[in-house]
């Protein structure tokens, strides 16, 4: 059923196919996300079935500020990220699949993570999904390619709330534990990761732990959970509900890992988060660049562009996000213009024309 939702996107959202030898850093949506530590974010779609009522990039059929959705190139991603790797110059790398979108719904993940593995340096490869689209010979794939850990996307286990939640009807959280429990027979490792909506689903925390420690989430050093605070976000989708502050969200944290006996926080020791090189920034704020815009991009307002001249080498070539009037699609794309670079943080590029 949730291929459905891919074809109701299909109709209403342009889906770019990202094309091969397309600089793989540099956007949000799509590629390489380098934070100058031994993790690294690899984001192969933007694609998603659900509608998920705090989604915090506002995906799925119900997006309101999409006017196009990425796929990438899986031989190009994995060229990229093998020269990142490299420049890491670190053994412990650990590879994480996630993205503005659900990654399960990728049509070359089996591919993608079987390549992951078989790059020298990459000792972990998890990833952030929902489960809710695998089949259990898929699920066995994944597992055959080499995915050790799942971040479980799931917020509670009551079947109608779930359905709210997600924001389709079909969306099924028993198939979803039913899967759990495959993965870990199949040796993968997963760690629910729900998200804390005050009055919406402040018993179902207590659920979820009780469920993960009963059939074997976490593993080592891993809780079996780790509860992330609800935050809105400028551009996602927002709950009315009472955000809690960060001292009260780790508070109740606290309380529950006292009541429940049972350790709900990990330390970036014990999830072996460390710094290793930082990707260089090729490009300053306010310099202006030479940008072949070649799609629309995620949001409206906003398109690709690839800074010129490319060196092909992932380590200095970028994509960039310009900010123009929807307007002028027809002018800006495939032709160069100069831009202005506005913002560079983590290697991500935004500009406005020049």
């Amino acid at each position: 059923m949730w291929r459905g939702s891919i074809n109701e996107i299909e109709r209403i959202r342009e889906i770019i196919r990202i094309e091969r030898g397309t600089p793989q850093i540099g956007a949000l949506a799509f590629g390489i996300v380098d934070r100058g530590t031994n993790i690294i974010e690899v984001r192969p779609t933007t694609l998603c079935p659900l509608s998920c009522i705090y989604c915090s990039v506002n995906a799925g059929p119900r997006s309101t500020n999409r006017w196009a959705e990425f796929v990438d190139d899986p031989e190009t991603l994995l060229m990229a990220l093998e020269e990142v790797v490299r420049f890491k110059g670190t053994k412990d790398i650990e590879v994480h699949i996630d993205g503005m979108g659900e990654p399960g719904v990728y049509p070359y993940l089996t591919y993608l993570i079987r390549g992951i593995k078989e790059i020298d340096g990459v000792s972990i490869v998890s990833m952030q999904t929902r489960l809710y689209m695998f089949t259990e010979e898929e699920l066995r794939e994944l597992a055959q390619a080499g995915l050790d850990r799942i971040n479980l996307s799931i917020d509670t286990l009551n079947p109608e709330l779930a359905k709210k939640i997600s924001g389709v009807p079909w969306y099924d959280v028993n198939h979803v534990m039913e899967l759990v429990v495959q993965a870990l027979e199949l040796g993968i490792n997963v760690i629910a990761s729900p998200v804390w909506l005050p009055s919406i689903n402040d018993n179902d925390m207590v659920e979820i732990i009780k469920w993960a420690r009963e059939i074997g989430l976490g593993s080592g050093k891993l809780p079996p959970v780790l509860i992330q605070k609800y935050i809105p976000h400028k551009r996602g989708r927002k709950v009315k509900v009472r955000v809690m502050t960060w001292q009260e969200f780790w508070e109740r944290i606290k309380k529950l890992e006292s009541e429940l006996g049972v350790k709900l926080t990990a330390t970036n020791e014990e999830l072996n988060i460390h710094k290793a090189p930082k990707l260089p920034k090729p490009y300053n704020t306010n310099e202006e660049v030479k940008v072949k815009i070649i799609s629309r991009g995620i949001i409206r307002g906003e398109f690709l562009g690839v800074i010129l001249p490319l060196r092909n080498t992932a380590i200095y070539d970028r994509v960039i996000t310009v900010i123009a009037d929807p307007r002028m699609e027809r002018i800006l794309i495939e032709n160069q213009v100069r831009v202005k670079i506005i913002e560079n943080d983590d290697n991500i590029y935004i500009g406005k024309l020049a």
